[in-house]
């Protein structure tokens, strides 16, 4: 006679089933981690630039509210990273305590309809690191005032 038992189904893993589905978790989640370690250092690096746009613009701004008459004392002025100040002396915020900045002005004429020279300046705020590297700038060029006569 025939064994007329069911056969016995086995349930559960196996040890290379249970292997294989941690290696898979393991992948998954190195690659979250490094996506969320990739978009930190992202999001520093666009701090950062932010910080160098706005710390230029803030002292091109100053320079262009001076007297004219005065703008060429600006020449050479520099502020130390940790050291930037506003208009008022007060600190800048922290984040852009990590650049500091410095003005050049270089005298260059502009030429219009190729006939026409105005005389004029180019204000140059260069943004420098910890080292004194420049890391950015912004420039405007602004005529000479018009003198009386």
């Amino acid at each position: 006679m025939g064994d007329s038992r069911p056969a016995t189904v086995r349930r559960g893993l196996t040890l290379i089933e249970s292997i294989v589905a941690s290696a898979i978790l393991a992948v998954a989640i190195t690659a979250v981690f490094s996506a969320v370690a990739s978009g930190r250092a992202h999001a520093e690096v666009a701090a950062d630039e932010l910080a160098t746009t706005v710390a230029a613009e803030d002292l091109l701004a100053r320079v262009l509210r001076s007297d004219p008459d005065r703008i060429d004392d600006w020449d050479g002025h520099e502020e130390t990273p940790g050291a930037l100040v506003d208009a008022e002396g007060i600190m800048l915020a922290p984040a852009m305590q990590r650049v500091g900045r410095r003005v050049r002005i270089e005298r260059r004429d502009r030429e219009i309809f190729e006939t026409i020279r105005i005389p004029g300046r180019t204000i140059v705020v260069e943004v420098i690191d910890d080292r004194g590297r420049t890391t950015g700038s912004i420039s405007r060029w602004i005529p000479d005032p018009e003198s009386s006569p």
